[in-house]
């Protein structure tokens, strides 16, 4: 697709509207690649926080730097060594630097991805042993420390765990990072603790803000890496939990899941397997889940858009507008849940990894929805694109009418507050103009790869072209 026509779809809902117009709740998921139709594998994120929080998309460059220079995060004080050499990758930042980067998701230029993070917490107890570092690696630094200085997925996790166990973490997150050879799933739990897995390619999983991790082949060193004392920290806080005689992470660390939680695991499990058992009145929900459907990118989007559809309950975010006034007490809540799309979504993003387009130009695509993806679409980038859209860069906090993030999300705001004068109609037209794209892309992602092979600096400049 072109910035033509991204430009004339912002002007087009623009003129059919007539008018311009918190809590930490990020959604992840992965798909294995053995559970899609197209034998892509598929991973993301809803970054959710509060309403009116700009995101901008742009390219990080390469750069050399000096010995001793150092990374800085303004938002909680953690510094660690840049590289001799930072790679080239795109980035999701908020525009408040000094309150945090929060690159949040992008490729690298040797085809590794991320997304970070899904933050967690450990439960007290645990936090008596091993606390929080106020300095340590936090989220705002995450993609930032990352993505310039691997190579491949698992370095990456190799390195967070290197800085988890010399400087401490400052809060607990899971994040997700890929290459050509898989996805890898990362649990930073406490100050000084952490288990990743190299993720099945015949299970999906969806993860809300709080810990999966049930049972973990410790012995496995290939697709394991963990810190030395999980267990010990989980024995001496008195909550190791074993089931089935082994232990079991998400139990021994987590607190008691809360509903935003449970709503938002349950209802993305019966999105992408409604054959499951799951319950909302679940207690525990395991990471690894199983389904005989086979997926695709379509399903990832529907899922980063799920306000309960199928299941008995509706959003919080409905209830003023079905006249019971502003969620207050658990009672008064009844029947109502927090959804995985739900007001304080800022961006998603889909990662379609693909084994046919080279690890050069990101080894797939990224799928893009910069504003809350209820009533904004998603636009496809390749991993080896070296500039962005000009209305992705307006850092205004302010809406800004040049700016994609404003344009998108006062759109939505206005469709949101007003479901009888508008119906489906922006989001019916959102999925027409997508199912397009994903056609142009194919042709893209084949051209581009063919390009490669003979000619690189063309092969960018047409990524670049059909932006």
């Amino acid at each position: 697709m072109n910035k033509k026509k991204i430009t004339l779809t912002a002007a087009t809902f623009l003129a059919a509207l007539g008018c311009y117009s918190s809590a930490d709740a990020c959604t992840g998921f992965i798909i294995g690649k053995d559970l899609t139709t197209d034998g892509s594998t598929l991973y993301g994120r809803t970054e959710d926080l509060e309403p009116n929080h700009n995101k901008t998309f742009i390219i990080r460059a390469a750069k050399d730097h000096k010995k001793g220079d150092m990374w800085k995060d303004k938002a909680n004080g953690f510094e660690y060594p840049l590289p001799d050499h930072s790679f080239k990758y795109t980035a999701v930042p908020d525009v408040t630097p000094e309150r945090g980067v929060f690159d949040e998701a992008g490729f690298n230029e040797h085809g590794v991805s991320m997304s970070a993070t899904v933050s967690a917490s450990a439960n007290s107890k645990i936090l008596k042993k091993d606390p929080y570092i106020k300095n340590g690696l936090a989220e705002s630094s995450m993609a930032s420390v990352i993505l310039p200085s691997v190579k491949t997925a698992k370095e990456g996790v190799q390195l967070i765990a290197k800085i988890v166990k010399e400087k401490g973490a400052a809060e607990g997150n899971i994040v997700t990072i890929a290459d050509k050879d898989g996805v890898w799933y990362m649990e930073i739990l406490s100050g000084h603790q952490y288990v990743a897995i190299k993720f099945p390619n015949d299970k999906f999983a969806v993860f809300p803000n709080t810990f999966y991790l049930g049972h973990v082949n410790f012995d496995d060193k290939e697709n394991t890496i963990a810190s030395a004392d999980v267990k010990k920290i989980a024995k001496e806080a008195g909550t190791y939990k074993e089931v089935d005689g082994q232990f079991h992470i998400a139990q021994s660390y987590n607190p008691k899941m809360d509903d935003a939680n449970r709503s938002r695991v349950y209802s993305g499990i019966k999105a992408l397997n409604p054959d499951s058992k799951v319950t909302y009145k679940d207690k525990n929900f395991e990471l690894l889940q199983s389904t005989t459907k086979k997926l695709t990118l379509e399903d990832a989007i529907k899922l980063q858009r799920n306000r309960f559809e199928g299941l008995d309950l509706k959003p919080l975010d409905q209830m003023e507008l079905d006249g019971k006034g502003k969620p207050k007490s658990k009672e008064a809540r009844k029947g109502y849940a927090y959804p995985i799309s739900n007001p304080n979504v800022m961006e998603a993003h889909i990662f379609q990894l693909k084994h046919d387009i080279p690890a050069e130009m990101g080894g797939g695509v990224m799928w893009l929805s910069i504003g809350s993806p209820r009533n904004a679409p998603y636009l496809p980038y390749l991993g080896n694109i070296s500039q962005t859209y000009k209305a992705y860069h307006e850092n205004s906090t302010k809406y800004n009418k040049d700016s994609w993030y404003w344009t998108v999300s006062h759109i939505n705001d206005m469709v949101a507050a007003n479901p009888k004068k508008f119906g489906t109609q922006v989001i019916d037209e959102m999925k027409k103009l997508e199912k397009t794209w994903m056609t142009e892309q194919d042709t893209t992602n084949q051209e581009v790869t063919k390009l490669m092979t003979s000619d690189p600096k063309a092969a960018q400049e047409k990524a670049d072209k059909d932006l």
